[in-house]
């Protein structure tokens, strides 16, 4: 078999966009950017199968100069999601930054970017910003939503948030809804969270504005739950697994209090 040399960049244009492609299915949702602090800021991502996952990012309009977070691979048990800690920072920058699968570039239709906290102290006045606070996120699922007119819909406010740009997102609770397939047990537990944060219209916003969270009691348990309720472990595991608070609990007990300062506040 002879192949002309004319068509051999068609080619290997074309092997490449297959491997992109390739990588890109094991994406499941994210990447999502987490709490912000002078020397580091965490990123998220959840794949669908076990994968390696990294991240690359550079100082806006310094792309030759880029620097790696660790390695991890994904697993059934959690979800298949990772948390890793961009760690080579300096405060008050902005950063772009790459998601790998596998080894491969993974790219957006969107901006993945970040920024790390001003130091202000004693040098200047603090630096202004802008944030937003959501709750009550209901994500259809037809074949368990109630019957007649379900919750849900609207999901155009995600973009709305997302063209604003706010430095932040505070997501007040009621992030998810469990519904009554998912109380009673840890798989209906994390599916639900993964289908809420698998949402198209989210992804762009979490891929470039940070977000902290605390819950209510429709991503702890039915409807008014309180400490009786059973599964209780399951959902703040489930808590920790997706989201990217700096901390969570006091004194190494279990919970999800946690605190974090942006500028003077």
């Amino acid at each position: 078999m002879r192949i002309r040399f004319r068509y051999l960049p068609i080619i290997f244009l074309f092997l490449i966009t297959l491997t992109l492609s390739a990588q890109e299915k094991y994406l499941q949702s994210g990447p999502m950017v987490g709490y912000s602090e002078m020397m580091e800021v965490l990123l998220w991502v959840q794949t669908n199968a076990p994968a390696s996952v990294q991240f690359s990012y550079y100082e806006e309009g310094q792309p030759a100069q880029k620097y790696r977070t660790a390695e991890v691979r994904t697993e059934l048990h959690s979800a298949y999601t990772a948390k890793l800690v961009a760690d080579q920072v300096e405060p008050g920058r902005k950063y772009t930054y790459e998601l790998y699968i596998n080894g491969k570039l993974v790219k957006r239709p969107y901006p993945l970017k970040f920024q790390t906290q001003h130091l202000w102290q004693w040098r200047e006045d603090p630096p202004p910003f802008r944030f937003v606070i959501g709750s009550c996120f209901y994500v259809n699922e037809t074949e368990y939503d109630r019957p007649g007119k379900p919750y849900g819909d609207h999901y155009e406010i995600m973009t709305a948030i997302y063209q604003q740009q706010p430095d932040f997102m505070l997501w007040m609770g009621d992030n998810t809804y469990l519904r009554e397939v998912d109380w009673y047990s840890r798989s209906g537990i994390l599916h639900r969270n993964t289908h809420t944060r698998s949402l198209p219209e989210l992804q762009p916003l979490l891929g470039s504005v940070h977000h902290y969270a605390t819950w209510d009691d429709h991503d702890y348990g039915p409807n008014n739950s309180d400490r009786s309720f059973r599964q209780k472990a399951d959902t703040r595991e489930a808590f920790e697994l997706f989201w990217g608070n700096p901390t969570y609990g006091i004194d190494g007990g279990p919970g999800i209090t946690t605190m974090f300062q942006w500028a003077d506040v």
